[in-house]
């Protein structure tokens, strides 16, 4: 800033009030950045031969060498490696992911087997265990202890009900193909109107949870000499 003696307003400049004006002395331009010729400004000490600073010089190659790269419009080779590396590390994380979930899945459903057939074996425990007062129902049915419309009946009805809602059935009658897999035979005679070997007798029915035999029925068999 300096003071400008001389000046056209200086009949409205009250007396004795300097005048001045603004020069603007910078290298760099501000509006396109380059560098504004020495005759601009006069040459400060510590200039160099042409009267440019150093610093405003190198100042002015970066703006315009980033003024550059944001026309490009382009990523550089390095960007463009580092995408492809992520991308290929999107993939890999991706793949494992998806070997995680199957993993996942495939223990949750061995797990859920597991459970199921633990469950299943403790019910077939309890049932197995009331087998023989099952046994002891069907003797007093037989016996004439336990008739329809008495207190017994009911109880007894009650009982083979809810253990039937747990998948326990009962199987043996007389006239029944023997299987060994579901009858256990102790005793047996020939017979010459048999063309198989078939349930004579049923001293014990069984009983079986489902598909898993908890007793096989205690039988006896005739068949073919």
């Amino acid at each position: 800033m300096t003071e400008d003696p001389s000046s056209p307003d200086d009949a409205q400049r009250p007396e004795g009030e300097p005048r001045f004006s603004f020069t603007d002395k910078r290298k760099v331009n501000p509006e396109d950045g380059s560098v504004r010729p020495s005759g601009d400004a006069p040459a400060a000490e510590g200039q160099g031969a042409e009267g440019v600073d150093p610093l405003d010089a190198e100042a002015a190659s970066l703006f315009e060498q980033a003024a550059a790269d944001g026309q490009g419009g382009g990523s550089a080779p390095a960007d463009a490696g580092q995408v492809a590396a992520l991308e290929g590390r999107i993939t890999e994380l991706s793949e494992q992911l998806k070997r995680d979930q199957a993993e996942y899945v495939n223990s949750r459903r061995r797990i859920e087997a597991a459970a199921e057939v633990s469950k299943e074996a403790a019910i077939a425990g309890v049932l197995a265990s009331l087998i023989g007062v099952l046994d002891d129902v069907e003797l007093g049915r037989q016996h004439g202890d336990i008739e329809p419309g008495t207190p017994f009946h009911a109880i007894a009805q009650k009982l083979e009900e809810v253990l039937g809602s747990h998948g326990l059935t009962r199987f043996g009658e007389v006239g029944e193909e023997f299987d060994p897999a579901f009858h256990e035979a102790l005793m047996h005679e020939d017979a010459e109107d048999v063309e198989t070997t078939t349930v004579s007798l049923v001293m014990q029915p069984g009983y079986r949870m489902k598909e898993r035999v908890l007793r096989p029925a205690r039988v006896g068999t005739k068949g073919p000499a």
